[in-house]
């Protein structure tokens, strides 16, 4: 796998000293949970796609610009926490996050060829994995009317960086990634399921109905390149339907949550 440089953390670091606490106005929601692990899996696949990509700066930029949404999150996670289990949890989460910026393992912009960094890198695999995994066991969090698209984002940037993981172990020669290609030829299937559930429950939706139909179309093309590991692996492929995928449930959630909170206007007296 390719060695990521020192001195990237110039530009995580400035983003995760996270905000003092705020007077919150409300607890932990679901969709702010998601929203956060949706980031934390854009970490991990923007990490394994600049060593697949042998160092294309393209990922080197995506994996920061990826961080820097991921400390955002955590942020408002931080200012929003009320209960004691909420601010343990979010507690965790920053201290998983320090540990995670502080092994300098992000590339430095303009030095790929730069000096080796410190540390392990693969906590850039690892570290994001263990704190989406913190998000998922927490059960305190509020529901919301979208939560379930929220959820859908969510799993599948984290097969796209599972997928991805497994190729990067495979061209390493890792046993690891051999190991992991089960459980994901399983994963596949299932988010076909649920995106098929969570169409059916949002079928009066006007767009996101239409965002979703869009989604299952471009799953539908991808899904069985989802399952090619070898020489016809094609992890470029992926991430660009992925992202657009995601980017395009994102903005749909976004308007029809402002569309519900829209005032009612009643008529003139």
């Amino acid at each position: 796998m390719r060695t990521l440089s020192r001195g990237a953390l110039a530009v995580v670091l400035s983003i995760t000293g996270l905000a003092a606490p705020m007077a919150a106005s409300a607890a932990l929601s679901r969709a702010q949970l998601e929203d956060l692990e949706h980031h934390l899996w854009q970490v991990r696949t923007d990490y394994h796609m600049y060593a697949v990509m042998d160092g294309n700066d393209t990922y080197r930029v995506a994996l920061n610009e990826a961080a820097q949404q991921a400390a955002e999150a955590l942020d408002e996670l931080r200012a929003a926490g009320e209960s004691d289990a909420e601010r343990a949890l979010v507690a965790d989460l920053a201290d998983q996050w320090q540990r995670m910026a502080a092994d300098q393992a992000l590339p430095a912009p303009g030095d790929a060829e730069g000096e080796a960094a410190s540390g392990d890198p693969r906590r850039l695999d690892d570290l994001p994995a263990e704190m989406a995994a913190g998000i998922d066991d927490f059960e305190g969090a509020a529901d919301g009317d979208y939560d379930d698209v929220h959820g859908l984002i969510s799993e599948l940037q984290q097969l796209t960086s599972s997928y991805v993981a497994i190729i990067a172990d495979n061209n390493d020669g890792d046993d690891e990634g051999q190991q992991d290609r089960g459980a994901f030829e399983q994963a596949v299937p299932a988010f076909s399921d649920r995106l098929k559930r969570v169409q059916a429950a949002h079928r009066g939706d006007g767009n996101l109905n239409r965002t979703l139909e869009q989604a299952a179309l471009k799953w539908g093309f991808i899904r069985s390149s989802m399952l090619k590991f070898g020489d016809d692996a094609v992890p470029f492929l992926v991430y660009r339907y992925t992202s657009q995928m995601t980017s395009s449930l994102q903005q749909a959630v976004e308007l029809a949550t402002s569309e519900v909170a829209k005032p009612t206007i009643g008529p003139p007296e």
